[in-house]
């Protein structure tokens, strides 16, 4: 595992200084209102209920926008999400509100979980996941998206999908090789799950 964070710092000055101008703003006002059909699954602010879909509260706006498009343009392949973009996402400035909304909710991940021992051992495996998403899952990079109080299930279920190659993205199915089994996969998202938001209410 060592020596892997210096070429992943690499890999993200360069994504970062090809894809830092491509988004607009959107607006949190509108995207509020658009947001409707998203509330059964992420709720109204972003605060998922439900451990297997993702909190999007306080996320990064560029990834937010960039996750999006990735559903409606197929480069992610989730049926559901698909039929919801091709459906609601009409055109580039409905995705920038929505994300613009949702990255200017707080999260609902205020206290510190407990240090459990499989969150302690989730610790010593995050190295190389620290170098995009930092060592308390607060990422400061827009197109990396923070770990910090997302549901444990649900980052479990993202990292198989890289590891089994079903979800399918360049710098993260490098970082799947290092996950050498479930165990690992579980300690992480245990580990991140418990870290408190740096957006908190």
């Amino acid at each position: 595992m060592h020596g892997y964070p210096k070429h992943m710092k690499i890999f993200v000055i360069i994504s970062l200084l090809l894809l830092n101008t491509v988004y607009a703003a959107g607006d949190p006002i509108v995207g509020k209102t658009k947001a409707i059909h998203c509330i059964s699954c992420h709720t109204i602010d972003g605060n998922s209920k439900i451990p297997i879909y993702p909190k999007l509260a306080g996320q990064h706006e560029l990834y937010l926008i960039k996750i999006m498009k990735d559903y409606r343009d197929k480069v992610r392949d989730v049926p559901t999400m698909y039929t919801i973009a091709k459906k609601y996402f009409n055109d580039d400035n409905d995705i920038e509100d929505l994300a613009a909304h949702f990255a200017s909710q707080k999260s609902d991940i205020c206290i510190q979980q407990p240090q459990t021992p499989q969150v302690k051992a989730g610790r010593r495996k995050i190295e190389s996941c620290a170098v995009c998403h930092e060592p308390d899952g607060n990422s400061t990079l827009p197109f990396f998206p923070k770990l910090a109080g997302q549901h444990k299930t649900y980052l479990i279920k993202a990292m198989q999908a890289y590891k089994n190659g079903s979800r399918q993205e360049s710098q993260m199915s490098q970082m799947a090789l290092l996950f050498s089994d479930d165990t690992d996969i579980e300690n992480i998202a245990a580990y991140f799950a418990a870290q408190k938001s740096n957006t908190c209410k």
